[in-house]
């Protein structure tokens, strides 16, 4: 019998549940954050996109409970990063009840921190009605329950998506017919399934590169801008970061083919996952010994590329308007981009100063400057010859295409944070910790933005550690470098 069998001298019982978390002192962290959880979606309630008007009372109590489980969420968060520092090598297995312990709250609970998911429905019921959201933005809807919470400044807003992603999309908004919250539910479960995807292959993307698996689940997965904004938005960034680790994952074991199509499928659920599949390419004939092998493979990569894309276009039945909205998101100016907030200060110098040309050049020209120098950092970690691995220079290339966009939200950030989550993200930690603290705190349950002055104050705190931070490694380097010195001489 099986519980004999265990018993027998040699044999060790499978840790279960309670044990894994006793073992690596994680129940504090879990009940922490359990409660964290719970008062954001109790406040959430009161002030979140759907909340009904409520009075002053209602509003400062929903306020108070949602910070306050802000606040727990981060503070859970970072204390079970401290833990893991100091005992490196913890079973993931224990995290991955932690991470169900915050989320299983935030998923039952509203979609809170943004109104995105009901564009994603309002999108879906256009193509369910015949009509094509790369041309046509939701107004064309004319009301009903699927434009009920779409922010307004989306409203004419043409789809940004890919292809994959919209024809799953229509197809759970055609199955929900005018139930908007049963199409908004499945489309949230879809975001569950990239952090599934996430819990699955980040950490063997971490142990190929030869990091802690624990350390990245804890960066990359149990992240606060995962749980808030992927888990409880339902955030689509989520399902494309899902596809495109898998593809990196089957890339650092050789199976470029396979690895390519998976990353362009998450570029088909949003475009920045085409430079993972960039990246897989020329690891592809790198790989190559000879001219001849590099040349089939370039021939395969290119073929693999326009099958995938010419499959999923046609599938979807939208045409390739895909490629022209792109730029969707530019319509809105957020001010946690350095370039846009650049390009408006330097526009407002101008017209004081009484210069005869317009205010929105200078936007545009900081903007393209911005794109230009992300441009040349991501090709210069493309072909830099460097020991750190491809997911390594990946994460560093998509922080920079975010970082000098024109257009941040703070989910963003996630996109070159898993994969240095799992390659290692060296000095870049403190300040990728510090990010997606205060970008947690930053952000408002109802999905507005946060007060202009607030964000400028962190941006000045995010440079002010990245600084000290890079004083620092500079110091540590050039002690190691004497240390060396001396030892040889």
């Amino acid at each position: 019998m099986l519980s004999e069998s265990l018993a027998r001298p040699g044999r060790r019982a499978p840790a279960g549940p309670t044990s894994l978390l006793r073992s690596a002192g994680l129940w504090p962290g879990l009940a922490a954050g359990l409660t964290a959880s719970l008062l954001i979606v109790a406040g959430g309630v009161l002030v979140g996109p759907q909340a009904a008007q409520r009075g002053v009372s209602g509003t400062v109590v929903g306020y108070a409970c949602t910070y306050a489980g802000l606040l727990g969420l981060v503070g859970a968060w970072l204390h079970v990063g401290r833990l893991l520092r100091r005992q490196p090598g913890t079973a993931h297995g224990a995290l991955l009840l932690v991470l169900l312990a915050w989320g299983l709250p935030l998923l039952i609970g509203p979609p809170l921190f943004s109104r995105d998911v009901f564009s994603y429905a309002a999108h879906g019921r256009e193509i369910a009605l015949g009509i094509n959201p790369y041309h046509h933005g939701p107004s064309l809807l004319a009301g009903g329950p699927y434009l009920g919470f779409v922010s307004p400044i989306w409203m004419t807003a043409r789809s940004p998506y890919g292809p994959l992603f919209l024809a799953v999309d229509g197809l759970i908004v055609r199955h929900s017919g005018q139930h908007v919250m049963v199409a908004v539910a499945g489309l949230r479960l879809l975001a569950i399934a990239g952090v599934a995807l996430l819990a699955l292959w980040l950490p063997r993307l971490a142990a190929s590169c030869g990091r802690d698996p624990s350390q990245a689940l804890w960066l990359g997965v149990l992240n606060p801008l995962v749980l808030l904004h992927v888990v409880s938005g339902g955030h689509n960034d989520g399902l494309m970061l899902g596809l495109l680790v898998a593809g990196l994952v089957l890339a650092r074991r050789g199976r470029f083919g396979a690895a390519l199509v998976l990353c362009l499928l998450a570029a088909a659920v949003k475009a920045p996952a085409a430079l993972g599949a960039v990246y897989v390419g020329a690891d592809w004939l790198r790989s190559c010994p000879d001219r001849r092998s590099a040349a089939r493979a370039a021939a395969g990569a290119a073929a693999i590329t326009a099958t995938v894309a010419t499959l999923l276009t046609a599938g979807a039945g939208l045409g390739w308007g895909w490629l022209g909205t792109l730029t969707t998101a530019t319509r809105v100016r957020t001010v946690l981009s350095p370039t846009t907030d650049i390009g408006l200060a330097a526009g407002h110098l101008t017209q004081r100063l009484g210069l005869a040309f317009p205010a929105s050049w200078t936007l545009s020209l900081a903007r393209a400057t911005g794109l230009a120098l992300a441009a040349l950092i991501c090709a210069h970690a493309l072909t830099m010859r460097s020991r750190r691995p491809s997911p390594a220079r990946l994460g560093i290339s998509l922080l920079a295409v975010v970082t000098l966009g024109p257009v941040i939200q703070p989910w963003y950030l996630l996109w070159g944070m898993v994969p240095l989550a799992a390659a290692g993200p060296g000095g870049l930690r403190p300040s990728l910790v510090w990010v997606s603290a205060g970008l947690s705190l930053l952000v408002l349950p109802n999905g507005a933005a946060a007060p202009d002055a607030l964000t400028l104050a962190f941006l000045a705190s995010v440079a002010a550690v990245a600084l000290v931070n890079a004083r620092t490694t500079v110091s540590a380097r050039e002690s190691v470098r004497r240390l060396g010195s001396r030892a040889a001489a």
